[in-house]
């Protein structure tokens, strides 16, 4: 079932809210930029299930695009912390939102360990196949 939890950036300039069912589950992936990041997310939400509540100024954006999808990840300018992330990917039926587990502040640990964790092979382009090798993610 679906519910709102709050999240926000270390210095608490960029806050945020969204609606998810984390029982839909998380995902972490290999690409390089994932793994730079140790990314962790809940994705493939709808942009309806989010809402910025404070920070828009404050947020900076990395931004990647091909021919199959574009992404935006959104960091606050000030501390440095990732909150969330919006593209665009047919195969996640359009436009989405990946919020940053780290960056929700009322999520328990309970909840956390519990979610399933979809594994993706972003190293290799093979997006929707775990990889080989996961202890690291």
């Amino acid at each position: 079932m679906k519910r709102w939890y709050n999240g926000s950036c270390l210095c608490g300039a960029v806050t945020f809210r969204v609606r998810m069912d984390l029982d839909s589950g998380t995902s972490k992936c290999n690409c390089r930029f994932c793994w730079k990041q140790r990314n962790w997310n809940i994705g493939g939400l709808k942009p309806d299930d989010f809402e910025l509540l404070t920070g828009e100024t404050t947020l900076s954006t990395y931004a990647r695009k091909n021919d199959s999808f574009e992404v935006s990840h959104r960091f606050c300018s000030t501390c440095g912390t990732q909150t969330h992330g919006n593209g665009y990917l047919e195969e996640l039926g359009g436009a989405f939102v990946a919020v940053r587990v780290a960056a929700i502040d009322d999520l328990t640990v309970e909840e956390l360990v519990s979610a399933p964790v979809t594994y993706c092979d972003g190293l290799h382009d093979n997006w929707w196949n775990r990889p080989d090798e996961i202890r690291h993610l």
